[in-house]
C-alpha cells in the first residue's frame, strides 16, 4: 500500500449519520466521491464494530470501502490486501497479547464478573482484547471505572478503560482493554507502519471514546453533533497540550463535518 496521508474516521455518528434523509445521503455520496478523487489517500475506519459490523455498515450506508478497518474499539487493525480479503494484522496482535500478560478477554471478564454494576454487553460486542459493559446513568461511572482498575490491580493487571454514554438508548459504555489498547494508539500504530508524516495523519469522530485521539497529537476533527461536554473537555486538554492547532470543530455534521475538516487540513488534492 503506497499512500501518502491518512485520514481515519469513527463510524456511527461520524461518517454514518444519526438521522437519515436525502440530505445525509447527498452528504455520502461527496465524501465517497472525494475518496475515490484521491488515491493517495489511506482511508480507515476506527470503529467500536467488529469486522463484519463494520463492513455491514459500509454496505448499508454506501460508505466508500476503506483500506484498513480498526475494530473493537482499537484494539484488532485488519488491511486489505491486493486479493480483496481482510488481512488481520498481527504485530499489533502481539503488542496486545504481551500488554495484558497473555490475558485475553473472557479471561478478563472473569476477573470483574463480581462487580454489581457492571451488565456485560452482548456477545457479539465482546472481542478477544475487549470486554464491554452498559452502566445505568444512576451509577457513578468514576467509581465504577476504579472498581475495575482495583480488581485487575489485585491480579498485577492493568486495562485502558473507556466511558461513554450511548446517546439513543441514553445508557453508560464501558470498554476495558489492554493498557496499551485504544484508537489514540492504533493510530499512532498506523502512523508509524505507513510511515507517513504526522501532518498527513488525520482523525474524525464525535464521541467520549475518541477523546484520546482528538487530543493525541494528530489533525483531529470534531464534527459538529459532538456532545457540548466532550467539546468542552477536547479544548480543556488542546489547551493543556498546546496542540489546539490541530483540532478543528467543524460546523457541520456527520460526513459533511468530515469532508469540511479535510478540506480545512488540506488532505485532499485541489482540483
Amino acid at each position: 500500500m503506497h499512500k501518502t496521508a491518512l485520514l481515519a474516521s469513527d463510524m456511527d455518528g461520524t461518517v454514518i449519520p444519526l438521522s437519515g434523509g436525502p440530505e445525509r445521503d447527498a452528504e455520502i455520496d461527496r465524501f465517497r466521491q472525494l475518496i475515490a478523487d484521491n488515491p493517495q489517500l489511506a482511508l480507515a475506519y476506527v470503529s467500536g464494530r467488529h469486522l463484519s459490523l463494520g463492513l455491514a455498515g459500509v454496505a448499508r450506508h454506501h460508505l466508500p470501502p476503506p483500506d484498513i478497518f480498526v475494530c473493537d474499539v482499537g484494539t484488532t487493525i485488519y488491511f486489505h490486501d491486493e486479493q480483496g480479503r481482510w488481512q488481520r494484522d498481527e504485530g499489533y496482535r502481539g503488542r496486545l497479547l504481551d500488554s495484558w500478560q497473555g490475558y485475553t478477554g473472557p479471561a478478563i471478564a472473569a476477573l470483574l464478573a463480581g462487580l454489581p454494576a457492571l451488565i456485560p454487553q452482548e456477545e457479539e460486542k465482546q472481542a478477544e482484547f475487549k470486554q464491554s459493559y452498559y452502566l445505568d446513568r444512576g451509577e457513578d461511572h468514576a467509581a465504577a471505572l476504579a472498581a475495575i482498575h482495583a480488581s485487575l490491580a489485585a491480579h498485577d493487571l492493568q486495562a485502558n478503560t473507556i466511558y461513554s454514554v450511548d446517546p439513543i438508548k441514553e445508557i453508560g459504555l464501558i470498554d476495558v482493554l489492554p493498557p496499551i489498547a485504544a484508537k489514540d494508539l492504533a493510530l499512532s500504530y498506523l502512523w508509524q507502519k505507513l510511515a507517513l508524516p504526522k501532518a498527513n495523519v488525520v482523525y474524525a469522530g464525535d464521541s467520549g471514546n475518541d477523546l484520546l485521539a482528538f487530543v493525541s497529537g494528530f489533525n483531529a476533527i470534531v464534527v459538529d453533533n459532538t456532545a457540548e461536554p466532550v467539546k468542552a473537555e477536547v479544548r480543556r486538554q488542546a489547551r493543556a497540550k498546546g496542540i489546539e492547532q490541530h483540532i478543528f470543530f467543524a460546523p457541520t455534521r456527520f460526513a459533511q463535518g468530515v469532508i469540511d475538516g479535510c478540506a480545512h487540513f488540506h488532505l485532499f488534492r485541489p482540483h
